[in-house]
């Protein structure tokens, strides 16, 4: 996603209804656990993790961790977290003073709502105007809930925004699972707002895929010419 392309959206970025662009109140707020032992291709659910697969090569996905916001019958949401830009949010919301003296990068969160913003908060309570999404971790789509994050630093640990999010119809984020194109999981708050995000999707693969065994039991494949030992680990 170019920083020009974002800048554009300068004038038209609207402050969202408390929840627009949020899965309903009603969802679970609890993210599932993870259970030893058993490959990450359960079912969607708030507060999971969505890896894409090797074979997922959409420009807008491929490579992609999303995590889910909501997921019920009539569809589901979610953020992808692991493609930041070089565009300050200030210049996106020039009208929050708080602001002004923050580096804090916007991150591309899904080619849908490209005229909206939305913003995952850790913090040790809930902010203002936002729904848990698991654990500690808060998305928000309201301009009351950055101000009283950037406000309250002694609660606020992390925040991140994202311009546009990732949406599916009823029954299509299922074919896609099915189809392989996605590894469910379990999300985490390290993962959410790791420091180098464009690395994410590299630690995850292997491990929500199954590609690798826990009792690393060496095998020997061919390698520029070299017999290397390689291993392969089942969850």
């Amino acid at each position: 996603m170019g920083a020009g392309v974002l800048l554009g959206l300068l004038f038209v970025y609207t402050a969202l209804v408390p929840g627009a662009l949020l899965p309903a109140a009603g969802w679970s707020s609890q993210a599932p656990a993870a259970i030893a032992g058993q490959r990450f291709t359960g079912r969607p659910a708030k507060g999971r993790f969505l890896v894409a697969s090797h074979s997922l090569t959409a420009p807008n996905f491929s490579e992609s961790v999303i995590l889910l916001l909501g997921h019920e019958a009539g569809g589901s949401m979610g953020i992808v977290i692991n493609r930041p830009t070089d565009v300050r949010l200030a210049s996106l919301l020039p009208g929050v003073s708080e602001l002004r003296d923050r580096p804090d990068r916007v991150s591309f969160g899904g080619p849908v709502g490209m005229n909206a913003m939305t913003l995952l908060i850790r913090a040790r309570r809930q902010p203002t105007k936002s729904q848990p999404i698991f654990a500690d971790v808060y998305a928000s789509g309201d301009l009351d809930s950055l101000r009283e994050a950037l406000l309250r630093k002694e609660e606020t640990e992390q925040m991140r925004a994202y311009v546009g999010y990732a949406g599916w119809g009823s029954g299509q984020l299922e074919q896609e699972i099915a189809r392989g194109d996605w590894y469910v999981g379990p999300a985490d708050a390290a993962s959410v707002f790791d420091p180098s995000p464009t690395k994410l999707w590299g630690k995850l693969i292997d491990r929500f895929s199954g590609e690798w065994t826990r009792e690393e039991r060496p095998r020997l494949r061919e390698h520029a010419g070299e017999r290397r030992a390689s291993y392969r680990r089942e969850w």
